[in-house]
């Protein structure tokens, strides 16, 4: 079992959710005996300083998120105590307290799932950040996981926009091209990323790289294609750039981006 618990997966089977999620009492405490029993053993085994150790080492590279990587802390804290409470409900065949101990690890995983994505978004565009690209899409060296494309979209004009038409206007151009492509590359399985400021990428598997670069070529051909305005009424014309380049397993993602 892992010791940072809930963080990747649901600590539950599906027969224990069916049991727990029942409105009636549980008529059998027997079974989640050895499953919260194992769970203690993991937790218990684990100082409060090791669980926040933990966290720490699951979120360091997000940044300066000292805030949130508290919070986290509290959170899987708080599934150790749950944790014994449960394992005293089933020494005291006591279905009620049981559930109540349930009920809260439910309630830490879902808010530690929740920070986890908060970290993974960007504020504006709503789409994946660097954070993401770095800690799912790339090894901890910070290589490519397996061969495919990398795909790159670049606003052109952003500085112009904003400059013509204001700041506003250019919050509106990277929350547009991010939704429709996302919504796009999304079809295939493939998750935009903003990687800073005004690049977007795309890591593609193999399997689906055809697919996903004439997705992405399309998209920025009809975006080109089209013109726009802004809320008084001026014309909006968005300028991107769009280019692939082929990775294989092992390739340095800041190396390949470099030569873009």
């Amino acid at each position: 079992m892992s010791e940072l618990l809930c963080v990747k997966h649901s600590i539950f089977s599906s027969e224990m959710q069916e049991e727990f999620d029942k409105d009636e009492e549980i008529t059998s405490i027997n079974v989640f005996d050895t499953f919260v029993r194992t769970l203690a053993k993991s937790t218990n085994v684990l100082s409060e300083e090791k669980l926040k150790g933990l966290v720490f080492r699951q979120f360091k590279s997000y940044g300066d998120f000292d805030e949130t990587m508290t919070e986290v802390a509290e959170n899987v804290s708080g599934i150790k105590q749950s944790t014994q409470d449960a394992l005293l409900a089933i020494d005291k065949q006591d279905s009620g307290a049981l559930k109540s101990a349930y009920n809260q690890l439910k309630s830490y995983e879902k808010r530690i799932l929740e920070l986890e994505e908060d970290i993974y978004t960007d504020d504006l565009t709503g789409i994946y950040n660097r954070k993401y690209l770095l800690n799912h899409e790339l090894s901890k060296e910070g290589q490519f996981k397996a061969d495919g494309m990398l795909l790159h979209i670049s606003i052109n004009n952003f500085e112009e926009i904003n400059k013509e038409h204001g700041y506003e206007s250019g919050d509106v151009v990277l929350k547009y091209v991010s939704k429709i492509c996302q919504k796009n590359l999304k079809s295939v399985g493939v998750n935009l990323v903003r990687y800073l400021g005004i690049h977007f990428v795309a890591v593609v598997k193999e399997s689906v790289s055809v697919k996903a670069v004439n997705l992405c070529q399309s998209t920025v051909d009809m975006i080109l294609s089209k013109k726009f305005k802004t809320s008084t009424g001026e014309v909006l014309n968005i300028e991107l750039q769009f280019c692939e380049v082929r990775i294989s397993k092992g390739d340095g993602f800041q190396e390949v981006y470099e030569g873009l």
